[in-house]
């Protein structure tokens, strides 16, 4: 009892000498802790050096110390996924030497060629003057997922079209699904034919989408030699192991048939049940979006390409000022916005190698190593590059067409490939360019 009484004594008696010394403290105490909780916490939560600290402006950096030695996630309107598996990594020869950029890791939604359609599935129906079609009146297995719709598939279908009265909208990549992609192009097409500018499938479009029911929204596709031949092999995301191989093929058949009709391949599955579009052979036949006439070589050459750093489109035009080509872009980024201005084409290069200089990236180490990358469909640059008077700056295709607008760039225009091409066919050195706001 005396020790105790002692103790309560000495800290009654301590207190109040210093109460006022305490109760500062105390407050500071308190101050600290409500208005630094976040950074407190974090330390026992979060791994260092992957989540930037809350309000930390890591967008204004030159370069970012939070670089991953993986590949970035990036969202997929296609139910694709671009987790990078560690054991490629370990494989490339360069792991965990240089945080470079690389290539988004694509793997396909799995739908065995044996799924039988679902009950909401449609059935083909044969277009006027069509003749014996094998594929009509036989069930597809769309729309499938709840994000599928019919309508939007008919839609993205009639703005890529080219042919009759010359839609010439890309969608990007065609897969059944609304997106900002589809809304752009028919806000454009909504605006240069006069009709109110909703972006959406008003009742003036959907009357529209049944006169072209009449064209046929599914083309009946017989496969020749040279739409199978491969090679098909899964290359690495890593820029300097991509630098050992001599071409950067399409990593299977249904991603090289995806491209011709200018669709997701899981598109093609749906479209196609009980065929695996992997392995189909020469003279077996598909189903595919009919766009095949949209290359229309009658169409001329195009005078003016314009690219809207707001809007992420490219748009081509002729001689006489008229419309003739629409394509959703990626445009830049904070790092490396597009520099406006006016320029012109000074070269076009299919199947083009890709100098890395990581000098030039924001997220990549300057004293890293250069690479040269050889060309193919898969290359960082695509299938073709569309060269400018700007220095570093070209128009070029891209092998991650499903994020087409919804990425960035080191600063360079970005089309899927089959837009690519189809402008490139068009342009030649001298085509003007002007970069807008």
């Amino acid at each position: 009892m005396l020790r105790t009484s002692f103790s309560k004594g000495f800290v009654s008696s301590r207190f109040g000498r210093n109460r006022f010394a305490t109760a500062v403290l105390i407050i500071l105490a308190v101050l600290v802790y409500c208005l630094f909780p976040t950074g407190l916490a974090a330390r026992a939560t979060d791994a260092p050096g992957k989540t930037p600290p809350a309000g930390f402006g890591v967008f204004k950096l030159k370069s970012s110390p939070f670089a991953s030695k993986v590949a970035k996630r990036s969202s997929s309107m296609t139910m694709r996924s671009e987790n990078r598996p560690p054991e490629e990594e370990a494989s490339s020869g360069q792991a965990g030497k240089w945080p470079v950029p690389g290539l988004e890791y694509r793997v396909e939604e799995v739908i065995p060629p044996d799924e039988k359609p679902g009950p909401r599935a449609a059935t083909t129906v044969a277009a006027p003057g069509s003749g014996n079609v094998r594929s009509a009146n036989r069930k597809i297995n769309f729309p499938r997922d709840p994000e599928d719709d019919l309508d939007v598939l008919k839609l993205q279908i009639f703005l890529d079209y080219i042919f009759l009265d010359y839609h010439g909208y890309s969608p990007g990549e065609i897969d059944g699904r609304w997106g900002y992609n589809t809304s752009r192009a028919l806000y454009v097409y909504q605006m240069n034919n006069g009709l109110p500018t909703t972006g959406q499938l008003d009742d003036t479009m959907l009357s529209r989408l049944e006169e072209f029911a009449k064209v046929g929204y599914l083309g009946e596709y017989t496969l020749t030699s040279e739409d199978v031949k491969g090679p098909f092999y899964e290359i690495p995301r890593d820029y300097h192991a991509m630098a050992k191989y001599k071409w950067l093929p399409y990593e299977s058949l249904g991603e090289k048939l995806g491209e011709k009709f200018h669709c997701s391949p899981t598109l093609l599955r749906k479209l196609n049940p009980g065929v695996d579009i992997d392995t189909v052979q020469a003279g077996d036949a598909i189903l595919a979006p009919n766009v095949l006439d949209g290359i229309d070589e009658k169409r001329g050459e195009v005078a003016l390409i314009r690219v809207s750093k707001h809007n992420k489109w490219t748009m081509a035009f002729d001689s006489q000022g008229r419309f003739m080509f629409y394509y959703p872009s990626t445009l830049g980024s904070e790092y490396d916005p597009l520099p406006l201005g006016n320029y012109q084409v000074t070269s076009v290069i299919y199947n083009p190698p890709f100098k890395y200089q990581p000098k030039l990236f924001w997220d990549a180490d300057p004293n890293e190593p250069e690479e040269m990358l050889p060309p193919g469909p898969n290359s960082p640059v695509g299938k073709v590059w569309i060269g400018t008077s700007r220095k570093s700056v070209g128009i070029h295709g891209t092998p991650n067409p499903e994020n087409i607008s919804k990425n960035t760039s080191h600063g360079c225009i970005r089309l899927t490939n089959w837009d690519a091409e189809q402008l490139a066919k068009r342009v030649k050195p001298g085509t003007k360019i002007e970069f807008v706001e």
